[in-house]
């Protein structure tokens, strides 16, 4: 494959400079935060997560206060050491590096941490000229541990990929099963040589990386600089039997994995599909052809035992073309396939600054429930841009037919749409192992029995979240499985991407499978719309 940079010249910098957002709250410079100080610039991976270190080589950005008396541009070619008064300085097992600074302002330092930093844990430090050194933060540095440029610029979602040709990877440019495609991001490994300047392209065979590709290792052809200092491609084939909108793409230095992406994949022609969102290619050709795109979502959901935890909730959404095609609006990601969020608080923030405007289907909307069920019907109001009303509770059966129905709004027209539980408590899932206990390295293997009046629009949702007590840190992943399948393996690296309990802590982790019942309706000004019933069963269980 050819190595070209013209394409990437308008989007790599444009990433770069998208990740220069408001500091988070903290210090580092010369009072160092350390928590969440430095993060590679693409994965924005916290400290403390099993997957964080900083490469050699790698771009960072540090955040905090006072680091620099002046902001300045983002710097061309020769890069400098020091900027507007401002050195940032890395120290570990005796030796000192300076960082190789791209940007600088009070509150936020994109740079270098140049290839000839040992490998090792150590200390920062930013120092501002006529106003000293300050407190040193802690900094562990690997050989490699990638980041992935994505479009939202905060390390999820779509990647950004380009075909052979330097054409962006969209949805209705979806590589093949075989093509090689180029990713982009930072942490492939060290370099030798002048890294403030323009960079030879070199292969960096000697550091054994693996992409996955729908869960699937796949043939890389080169990983290494681009001309760019700090910033890396990686060129590798898409491997045979997967396909999807939302193929994940996820690359792995031993156990350290990076930020996860997808990518669109198409069998045949170059408009992908969605299975599991119920979109045809031809849909996806028809709904990216439009300025904007309106969707619309109901669902009830259910958990075992049917006693409590229930949820009525309904969301219409408008998306811009632009956005429709950087998000995932109807699936987090394809069939058979997994990936993975990392979260900064406990509300499970995923920090996607790529946004939707809510639409208003009436004031509020009715859901009755089957006569059995002791819920009773519901009046739920649009509060906060959507429908939502969860703690519900039951006394009786949940099986039956649920009710969702809408006045009509200034956005979406009267509706009325019926979701039928089928056989969904009959569901059951299990693990064949002790569920106290996942070796993270090795994977996990699922099963589930398919339930009576099983439907052709059925499939299993598996979900996970991991965190860690008086750690603001955590990571969420989500499977979709056709329920035919019956069994699942969690890829290891999506294990691997979750926390495990540090010293003086203890980490919790919950495993959800879910049955989704999914059809479609039509609602008045939604352009596409879908209704589930979810019947949810969990498991806790630790990670070693």
């Amino acid at each position: 494959m050819v190595i070209r940079h013209s394409t990437f010249r308008s989007l790599a910098f444009v990433g770069l400079v998208a990740a220069i957002a408001p500091a988070q709250a903290g210090q580092i410079g010369r009072t160092l935060n350390n928590s969440a100080a430095i993060v590679n610039n693409y994965s924005m991976i916290t400290p403390g997560m099993p997957s964080y270190g900083i490469a050699q080589g790698s771009i960072v950005q540090i955040y905090g206060t006072g680091l620099t008396l002046a902001t300045s541009p983002l710097q061309n070619v020769p890069l400098p050491t020091t900027l507007n008064g401002t050195t940032v300085n890395i120290t570990i097992n005796g030796t000192t590096t300076h960082a190789i600074l791209y940007y600088v302002s009070p509150t936020q330092i994109d740079a270098i941490i140049p290839s000839a930093t040992p490998v090792g844990t150590g200390q920062i430090t930013v120092t501002v000229q006529g106003a000293g050194t300050g407190a040193p933060a802690p900094i562990t540095v690997v050989q490699s541990a990638f980041g992935m440029l994505t479009l939202n610029g905060v390390g999820n979602g779509p990647a950004v990929a380009f075909d052979v040709n330097s054409n962006y990877l969209g949805l209705t440019n979806a590589a093949n099963p075989g093509d090689f495609i180029t990713l982009w991001g930072s942490g492939v490994g060290p370099v030798t040589g002048d890294e403030t300047i323009a960079q030879t392209p070199m292969n960096l065979t000697n550091i054994p990386i693996e992409v996955d590709i729908g869960g699937k290792p796949s043939m890389i052809q080169y990983a290494g600089r681009s001309i760019y200092p700090g910033v890396d491609q990686i060129n590798v084939q898409v491997p045979p039997g997967v396909s999807g909108c939302h193929t994940s793409v996820v690359v792995r230095s031993g156990d350290i994995v990076s930020n996860f992406g997808t990518i669109p994949v198409a069998s045949g022609g170059r408009v992908c599909a969605e299975p599991d969102a119920g979109l045809t290619a031809g849909q996806i050709q028809t709904l990216i052809s439009q300025p904007v795109v309106n969707t619309g979502a109901v669902e009830f959901a259910t958990s075992l035992p049917l006693t409590s935890g229930l949820a009525a909730v309904a969301a219409f959404k408008r998306f811009t073309n632009a956005q429709f095609a950087a998000v995932r609006p109807f699936t987090t990601v394809s069939f058979n396939d997994c990936t993975v969020y990392n979260y900064r608080d406990r509300s499970l923030g995923l920090g996607n600054p790529i946004q939707p405007v809510p639409l208003d289907a009436g004031p509020s909307i009715s859901v009755s429930t089957p006569s059995g069920s002791g819920v009773g019907n519901l009046s739920i109001p649009f509060q906060n841009g959507a429908y939502t009303d969860t703690g519900l509770t039951s006394s009786g059966s949940l099986k039956g037919t649920y009710t969702f129905t809408a006045p009509g709004g200034a956005d979406i027209g009267p509706f009325s749409v019926q979701i039928d539980s089928l056989g969904g408590g009959g569901f059951r899932f299990s693990t064949p192992n002790n569920p106290t206990s996942v070796t993270r390295s090795q994977g996990l293997l699922l099963t589930w029995n398919q339930p009576n009046n099983t439907d052709p629009s059925e499939f299993i949702q598996i979900y996970g979240f991991s965190f860690v007590f008086n750690y603001p840190f955590g990571a969420q992943f989500f499977c979709y499985v056709p329920l035919a399948a019956g069994q699942f393996t969690i890829p290891p690296a999506v294990l691997l991407a979750l926390p495990v309990q540090p010293a003086g802590s203890t980490a919790q982790a919950t495993l959800e499978v879910d049955l989704v019942i999914s059809h479609p309706f039509t609602a008045p000004g939604a352009d596409v719309s879908r209704a589930n019933f979810v019947t949810a069963t969990q498991e806790v269980f630790s990670y070693r």
